[in-house]
């Protein structure tokens, strides 16, 4: 019993932890709403978004592949393959730090919107911090510190964001988000550096101990920017919908597209959560041969999470003007796009657990094309789409994107592991 409480516990942090760290940015977004300007508002969620997307693009991959590369190097008893590891991920990371400061550096020189060129700056900045936390949860994952490797990032952090955006509420500096996007860096910076420090030696922080005997940097590359693509997609999707939207759209219009969007993927977040805690039955049955358990898995999964998207769906027909008017009247033109999302949101669903059975056979990367695709669908559908009928189009540019990887992913599945594991496949229980 205590070994199985062992394996499931991490699992239930985790979740409790992501939990918690999205009830904190909900909640961070509703004070903001409530006490600031609708276009100060939009300044900070896109400050908000920039930091989220832009840490991920610095790690260059390597946070995701390091959960696999540094757990097997630490249980084979590996330091120098640790070493070796840490050695080219910083390298390329502070590689890709320098070129981001450039560029945000850049967008303060150019005319234009300064508050967006100020937003964008100062979450480049909390970014690079940020990736540097993103590294280090991997390698206190490897060393099985398990709430090492979520709570800097899923609490602590959204925390004291929430902590601070409430404490100018109750001194009533409200009418700029200008002390929201200084904040943004200074907490990232000392959340990275108190992790770094309860993690010890080896952390991403700290310079490298001497000359490294082999440069694996061409090794993992690829490795890494092929899971970067994923992970973007997978996990990233509303900040980059928020980033792409501040080119089109007004700082008042992108703080609706923020709301609209963040309810929906919070929605998204509860009915995926499901298939978390059966990844580790479904590589048993696979294991196992015994197709009839696979089936039911992925039946009771698809269910569970099409379940929760049917009943979100109803009830924001119903409710959503009322939750909109939580964030003050100027957001009620959100309901629209929200349900639009939220329809995007039930096709990330309904592609079910296609990308966990590719994973499982060692097939993510070869998803990393149907990814970039679903961007380029997002950008060029956006920039089609937003100019005609603004919000409303972003949304129905995001609602294209996802049936592009949904689909995508669901032929990669059917070619490479020879079965689907989306909701139309698991309705059937045929694998065609």
């Amino acid at each position: 019993m205590r070994s199985i409480w062992r394996i499931i516990a991490p699992v239930f942090g985790l979740m409790g932890a992501r939990l918690g760290g999205a009830a904190f940015g909900f909640l961070s977004q509703l004070v903001l709403a409530r006490a600031f300007p609708p276009a100060q508002v939009g300044l900070a969620f896109l400050a908000i978004s920039v930091t989220t997307f832009v840490s991920l693009l610095i790690t260059g991959g390597y946070h995701t592949i390091g959960l696999t590369y540094l757990a097997r190097f630490q249980s084979f008893g590996r330091p120098g393959l640790v070493e070796g590891f840490l050695s080219a991920a910083r390298r390329d990371m502070l590689l890709l730090a320098v070129i981001a400061f450039g560029v945000a550096g850049l967008l303060l020189l150019m005319p234009g919107e300064p508050g967006i060129a100020q937003a964008a700056f100062c979450g480049t900045l909390a970014a690079i911090p940020l990736a540097g936390i993103r590294l280090n949860n991997s390698m206190a994952n490897a060393q099985r510190r398990f709430a090492l490797s979520y709570a800097p990032d899923f609490v602590f952090r959204p925390g004291l964001l929430l902590v601070f955006i409430a404490a100018l509420v109750v001194l009533g500096t409200t009418q700029s988000a200008l002390p929201v996007l200084l904040a943004l860096p200074a907490i990232a910076l000392a959340v990275a550096i108190g992790q770094a420090r309860l993690l010890g030696p080896d952390n991403v922080l700290r310079p490298d101990n001497g000359p490294v005997r082999r440069d694996l940097r061409k090794f993992y590359r690829s490795r890494a920017l092929a899971m970067l693509a994923v992970t973007i997609v997978s996990g990233a999707t509303a900040d980059l919908v928020i980033m792409v939207g501040s080119l089109f759209l007004d700082p008042e219009a992108v703080a609706i597209l923020g709301v609209a969007i963040r309810i929906a993927a919070l929605v998204g977040f509860f009915a995926l959560a499901s298939q978390q805690f059966v990844l580790r039955d479904l590589v048993g049955a696979r294991a196992s041969g015994d197709q009839s358990a696979v089936d039911r898995l992925l039946l009771r999964t698809n269910l569970a999470g099409a379940g929760t998207m049917v009943a979100a769906m109803a009830g924001t027909l119903m409710l959503g003007p009322w939750v909109l008017s939580l964030f003050g009247a100027h957001y009620g033109s959100a309901y629209w796009p929200m349900l639009i999302f939220l329809v995007s949101q039930g096709v990330r669903v309904a592609g079910g657990m296609n990308a966990q059975l590719l994973a499982l056979e060692g097939y993510q990367t070869r998803s990393a094309v149907t990814c970039l695709v679903a961007l380029l669908v997002l950008g060029l559908g956006s920039a089609v789409l937003a100019p005609l009928w603004g919000l409303v189009g972003i949304a129905l540019a995001t609602l294209l994107a996802e049936v592009v990887w949904a689909t995508g992913l669901g032929i990669l599945a059917q070619r490479l592991v020879g079965r689907r594991g989306d909701l139309c496949a698991a309705l059937t229980h045929r694998n065609y």
